[in-house]
């Protein structure tokens, strides 16, 4: 079980560091615009730029979050951090379902949910 929470949370990082990809070097590309629901004429705009490097720098900051937990916290504080970071990325997904996109419960919200339940049965 716990290396099944490992991987999972993990996995959870890794999309992290892809919508940190995406937001921060790749925002007014076709693939952001599919992502985000816009177009690509609003994307090119210095302001939306601006905004979007800040959500993903902070989204990068829960993908660190997530193995520092994992990899340098000590065991004993381990499974607490790890789902101190879950709970932040849930709790932006609901955000984001609520402000944004509905999809973004399931995209971002689920794999932190599962990675969770794991990480708490572990």
């Amino acid at each position: 079980m716990a290396i099944a929470a490992t991987i999972m949370a993990c996995l959870v990082a890794l999309e992290h560091f892809f919508i940190l990809w995406l937001e921060m070097f790749n925002a007014d590309s076709e693939m952001a615009a599919s992502a985000f629901g816009v177009s690509r004429e609003l994307l090119k705009k210095p302001e939306v730029q601006t905004l979007f490097k800040n959500q993903g720098l902070y989204n990068g900051f829960l993908g660190v979050g997530i193995l520092f937990s994992l990899f340098v916290v000590p065991a004993a504080a381990s499974m607490g951090v790890t789902l101190f970071f879950l709970a932040f990325v849930m709790v932006a997904a609901v955000f984001g379902s609520v402000t944004a996109s509905k999809s973004i419960l399931v995209v971002q919200g689920l794999p932190a949910l599962i990675a969770f339940v794991l990480v708490y049965l572990a």
